[in-house]
């Protein structure tokens, strides 16, 4: 999804956090004298083909609830334990509104986290009818800001904001041939709808959609060669890094030699895990977390804490930016259980968290958390990455 790690370093702390069909977490801290407990509520697929996903969005919630409890939280005079309670979605939507409902209405959550569109919008029918709730939505699609939703808060940046400027990196030539074998999720649904608009609007020609569900689909032989039957000049590709990888080299060692344009939910630190990194070349996507000024000691003091030789990417520090706010907001309002004083308290908790944790610079008001220095990467021929910065619409 995207990234806010240009001007200000980090402070770390992780976890790495189990899957299974249920998956309860808790991030302790605090002593026993603390009086009460927040339950931040989180549904993502936890197993299957986008546990990876999943999991790393749950690590980046963690480390942040971790470092807020050694800190402590004081609210109205009365001390808290922040906990995290996960459930597994398995990428369902259908699940995720279960779950919503648990997290609320059994486990008492006033905030609950998102990371896929599907999910999020199935929380969304939940949130503003007997029980109120704040959704933290992680995903990019830009419809979760339109559907007017006042209790949902948007964390990485609209994908609205990458599809013109990887259009300009990879169109070279006018009438220039789109293949599109996104991921089916809702989200990449959507990430294609809007990429056709404005591949054709450039001037270029789009081939039959040939997306397929990431998590499931093992073999891509078969799709990728319907796929270049069409000749394509850049293909849409992007789902969870690992199948998204796979689906590359597949292209590749059937002799596709064009450029591929990266949906936000691939990252390239990833990717270079799964294949062989010559087979990015030519390719467009958000930026590398290490990219990013000030995120060296970030990146090592988390492998050094928790052992871990994975790489440290966007769905892990944006979600570790993103909870404080809510925290925060919390503390500005006086209240762990009114979701719109809450969400009201926002715009300040925005600033007021501002040089304690690494966070956006403002939030719309549709709810879209925003801050300057965005940047995506195209990797060129040499395997060398060229930043180039991305506008925001300001919603």
């Amino acid at each position: 999804m995207t990234q806010w790690l240009s001007k200000r370093a980090f402070k770390a702390a992780a976890a790495v956090a189990g899957a299974g069909m249920l998956a309860a977490v808790s991030a302790c801290g605090g002593s026993s004298s603390d009086d009460g407990t927040i339950v931040i509520g989180y549904s993502a697929g936890l197993s299957g083909g986008a546990a990876e996903y999943g999991v790393n969005v749950q690590n980046g919630l963690k480390m942040a609830i971790d470092e807020v409890n050694e800190k402590g939280v004081e609210i109205d005079g009365k001390k808290y334990t922040v906990k995290l309670e996960s459930l597994d979605d398995q990428y369902q939507p259908g699940t995720t509104g279960t779950n919503v409902q648990r997290l609320v209405e059994k486990e008492g959550a006033s905030v609950v986290f998102v990371p896929h569109a599907g999910g999020i919008k199935a929380a969304q029918e939940l949130n503003s009818g007997r029980t109120e709730f704040l959704i933290g939505a992680y995903s990019s699609d830009p419809a979760i800001l339109d559907s007017g939703n006042e209790l949902t808060v948007m964390i990485p940046p609209s994908f609205d904001s990458y599809v013109d400027p990887f259009i300009a990196k990879v169109k070279k030539k006018d009438g220039a041939k789109l293949g599109l074998m996104a991921t089916a999720s809702e989200f990449g649904q959507e990430w294609t709808k809007t990429a056709v608009e404005k591949w054709e609007a450039a001037g270029g020609e789009v081939l039959a959609k040939n997306n397929i569900d990431y998590g499931t689909v093992s073999d891509f032989a078969g799709p990728v060669a319907k796929t270049l039957a069409g000749k394509p000049d850049v293909i849409l590709v992007g789902g969870p890094s690992q199948p998204t990888a796979l689906l590359i080299e597949e292209a590749r060692e059937q002799g596709y030699k064009g450029a591929f344009m990266i949906i936000d939910q691939a990252k390239f630190e990833e990717l270079e895990e799964f294949t062989d990194p010559k087979n990015l070349n030519n390719s467009v996507g958000i930026m590398p977390l290490p990219l990013f000024e000030g995120t060296d000691q970030f990146i090592a003091d988390y492998k050094e804490k928790y052992s871990s030789d994975k790489p440290v990417n966007a769905d892990i520090a944006l979600n570790y930016q993103a909870l404080p706010i809510f925290i925060e907001a919390m503390k500005i309002a006086g209240t762990t259980d009114d979701p719109k004083a809450i969400r009201k308290a926002m715009p300040e908790a925005v600033k007021a968290v501002k040089g304690v944790f690494f966070v956006p610079d403002s939030i719309t008001e549709k709810g879209h958390l925003q801050a300057d220095g965005l940047q995506a990467a195209y990797r060129n021929a040499q395997g060398e990455y060229e930043p180039f910065a991305i506008e925001q619409p300001k919603e």
